[in-house]
Parts: structure tokens; C-alpha cells; sequence
């Protein structure tokens, strides 16, 4: 076996141990930032905003998007903004936020009327709330009637420090319906504080109804009255998440599911499984579930575990910018600022035909002789290809995506330098590489497509 190919089967193997820990929640740019006013866009396409630092004195959001498509915001840092939102979108399609910073903001994200919402990979300190004389709400991330495919708030790191702080719903989903293809996810968040408000809590998926939610392997400590909860809707879906809350004045339940909404339309298709949960009742008792029979039978309820011994423990004491000192950050355009896409329209470039399968030759696009890489069937389910703009992209097809799905890269000298967990049926790697040949892996489950590229 060549050297290559013990290096890239090495570094797949060691990567693979360690994935809860390592993936890298939070903002993973460790470049500067450029100080800018606030931003606002009025029926603007194919806009990247980064590398700014944008704070607000006053009730105007840091940026504020209306009938804007095909927007992605990324290595910025926002805050204080204290009596306003960080980034404020109505009747938007296709927003990325990535690899952002917020300190001391009102609420991180909110969205209304809008399709294609990514929250991921952020770092959030302080959602001040009402705290400071705003007069609505704050959450890290609230989606408002927002509707179909490729929704996401995963990845990201929330920590609320007491008195400091006042979220509402750290993770708030209101009305909105996701598909059942692509449900609106909520995924590998990390969230610790919340309160004092005695209605706060941690992740509420269908508030005031809604369809096709999931939140899942996320991990809460103290995140407010409730931990994660179903408040109404159809096709709901709570599991594989960790919520620790100890006795705090306003603390009542760690998992909840109730139709708060009833003449919104009943509940149906509730699952609840393979949670674990230890939380404290403010009066002492342990009180980690309750369900009301208005939501009807709840799939995989008698699976979720207590665990007295579940603590604090289950995050790190530091948990923002850890993702910064683990994870290599990708190419940032260095004097920041809003740089329009190269055309106006969006992407539309179609899924190309899977490639036949070819077992003997995964090096594809790749002419160097040296190189030798692992045997890898590859399945037609999977294809990975560039788009237009030169950006690695990977479909999926078919109706499953396994909770260990993930993309690994390679450069050329097989050294692998990207990861991410593949949570969608399409996805679009968040940076445009240097040119060069690099090799990709997806897994899904027990399928496999290893390519290798060349990026002009």
C-alpha cells in the first residue's frame, strides 16, 4: 500500500473517533474584521457579506434584509447591539449564516416569510432580550412562517451568562413547515443559560402550530424554564438530544409535548425518542418529562432515559470559539465587505446524471501517478460535483440521511483539511477553494462516494 493511502485511511479513522467532540460547533474564522455601519438591502441576489464587525446603538438591526435572495453572511462579528436584532430578513429565499460571532445582541437571527434559512456554524454570547429595554423577545434564532426545503439551525454555540442575559426561546420555530423530504432541523447545537423569564426554555419546535420539524443531537445545560419542547403542529420530532437543568427559581421541565394550539389544527406524527434528561423542578424535584394527550400517541416516548448522573459536565467549561482552535479556517476575502456573486441569477445548474459505478478508479480528474487512494464503491446515490462558481457541491438522493452522514476533503497531498456532518439532500460546501485538486469523501450510512476534483 502506498504512503498516500495510509495517510487518508489513517486520518479518516482517527477523524471518525472523536466526531461529537471535534465536528466543531461554533465560528470557525479566526481572521480580522472590518468595522462597518449597518447594512440594509432592499430586493438584492447573489450578495456575500463577510468580514465585517457591525454593531447598533440604537433600534436599527445590523443587517437587514427584504425580498433578498441568495444571500450568505459570513466571518462577521456582530454586537453590541442591544435593542436590536444582529440580523433582521423578511421575504427572503436562500440565507446563509456561517462562521459568525455575536456578542451582546438583542437576538442573533430573525426570520419571517422566508425559505432557505441556514443558521450554522456560529458562536453566540448574550442574548440580551428584554433585558436592556428592547421591546420584544430575543432568541438566538427565530424562524417566522417560514417554509420549505433546506431550513437549518445546526452547529452553532449559544452561551447566555447570568445577568448578562435574557433569551426568551433560545431556539424558537413559529408556524413554519419544512418538508417531508427536508424538515426544518435543528441539529448539534451546543446551549448553556437561559432564563430568568419563567417561560424561557431551550429549543421549542411548532410554536403556534407548523410541520416537519426535527431537533436532534443537540445538548442543553440550565437553558431556562423547559428544556426542549413540541408546542402544536404535525410530524414533530424531538431525539438523541442531552438536556441538563439544575433548581433555579424559574426552572419547571426538561422535555415537554403539548398542543398549545389547538385551534390551529391538531397534532399528529409525535416523536420523542432517545433523549436524556436529568432537570430540577424549582422546587426541588426531578422533573424531566411531561406530555399531554392532545398531541395524541408519542412515537418512542418510553425510550427516553433519566439519568441522575447526566451534569454541567456534558459541555465544555469553554465552549465559544473552541471550533477557532481546532479547525483550519477557509479563505476569507480580507478587507471585508459585500461582494455581489458573478451574475444575478441564481444557481440553477441541474444535478448531473450519477456517474457509473467504478470501483478501480475513484481518481477521477486527477492525472498524478502517485497518487493511490482507498477502493471505494461508489454508490449513484451520491454525487459530488462543482458548480458554476466552482464550489464543491454534494446531492443526495433518496429519502434517508444517516445521523453519521459527513463530507471529509482532501488536498492534494491527501491531508485532510475540511469536514462537516452532511445533514441535507444538497449541499454547498461555504467557501470557494484555491485552485487544485482536492478529494472528496461522503458517507451515508453504508454508502460511499470518494472524487476527486480539480478546481481551476
Amino acid at each position: 500500500m502506498k504512503r498516500n493511502n495510509i495517510i487518508i485511511i489513517l486520518g479518516l479513522a482517527l477523524l471518525c473517533l472523536p466526531l461529537h467532540i471535534s465536528y466543531g460547533q461554533g465560528a470557525r474564522y479566526t481572521g480580522s474584521y472590518k468595522k462597518s455601519s449597518t447594512i440594509k438591502h432592499v430586493g438584492k441576489n447573489n450578495l456575500v457579506i463577510e468580514g465585517l464587525e457591525i454593531s447598533s446603538t440604537n433600534s436599527e438591526n445590523c443587517i437587514a434584509l427584504y425580498n433578498c435572495e441568495n444571500v450568505v453572511i459570513k466571518n462577521c462579528k456582530f454586537g453590541p447591539s442591544v435593542l436590536a436584532r444582529a440580523i433582521y430578513a423578511i421575504d427572503c429565499k436562500n440565507i446563509t449564516i456561517v462562521d459568525c460571532t455575536f456578542e451582546n445582541v438583542q437576538a442573533g437571527l430573525f426570520a419571517s416569510r422566508s425559505q432557505g434559512v441556514k443558521f450554522e456554524y456560529n458562536d453566540v454570547t448574550n442574548i440580551v432580550g428584554k433585558l436592556r429595554g428592547a421591546s420584544v423577545y430575543g432568541s438566538m434564532v427565530q424562524l417566522v412562517e417560514v417554509s420549505g426545503a433546506g431550513n437549518s439551525i445546526s452547529y452553532n454555540v449559544c452561551d447566555n451568562l447570568p445577568g448578562q442575559s435574557s433569551p426568551e426561546d433560545i431556539v424558537n420555530i413559529y408556524d413554519s413547515r419544512g418538508t417531508a423530504q427536508s424538515p426544518i432541523l435543528v441539529k448539534g447545537n451546543w446551549i448553556r443559560g437561559g432564563g430568568p423569564s419563567e417561560t424561557s426554555g431551550g429549543i421549542n419546535l411548532g410554536d403556534m402550530s407548523g410541520a416537519y420539524q426535527i431537533a436532534e443531537d443537540n445538548i442543553l445545560v440550565d437553558p431556562g424554564q423547559y428544556g426542549i419542547g413540541i408546542s402544536g403542529g404535525n410530524d414533530m420530532t424531538l431525539r438523541n438530544n442531552k438536556v441538563f437543568g439544575k433548581r433555579q427559581s424559574f426552572t419547571n421541565v426538561g422535555i415537554t409535548a403539548c398542543n398549545w394550539y389547538e385551534d390551529k389544527g391538531r397534532s399528529y406524527n409525535i416523536t420523542v425518542s432517545n433523549n436524556t434528561v436529568n432537570f430540577i423542578h424549582k422546587n426541588g424535584y426531578t422533573n424531566n418529562s411531561w406530555s399531554s394527550s392532545n398531541v395524541g400517541t408519542i412515537s418512542g416516548w418510553s425510550t427516553n432515559k433519566y439519568d441522575p448522573s447526566l451534569s454541567a459536565s456534558i459541555l465544555p467549561t469553554q465552549i465559544i470559539g473552541r471550533a477557532r482552535s481546532s479547525s483550519p479556517t477557509p479563505p476569507s476575502n480580507p478587507g471585508g465587505g459585500t461582494t455581489p456573486l458573478p451574475d444575478d441569477k441564481p444557481d440553477t445548474t441541474p444535478t448531473p446524471t450519477p456517474e457509473p459505478e467504478n470501483p478501480g478508479n475513484n481518481n477521477q480528474g486527477n492525472n498524478n501517478p502517485d497518487t493511490s487512494l482507498p477502493n471505494i464503491k461508489n454508490d449513484p446515490s451520491i454525487q459530488i460535483y462543482l458548480d458554476k462558481y466552482n464550489r464543491v457541491c454534494v446531492n443526495v438522493q433518496g429519502t434517508l440521511i444517516s445521523s453519521t452522514a459527513e463530507i471529509i476533503g482532501a488536498n492534494s497531498k491527501l491531508q485532510v483539511i475540511y469536514r462537516q456532518p452532511l445533514t441535507r439532500f444538497h449541499t454547498v460546501l461555504p467557501n470557494r477553494p484555491s485552485p487544485g485538486n482536492y478529494t472528496i469523501l461522503v458517507r451515508n450510512g453504508d454508502k460511499a462516494h470518494l472524487k476527486t476534483l480539480y478546481v481551476p
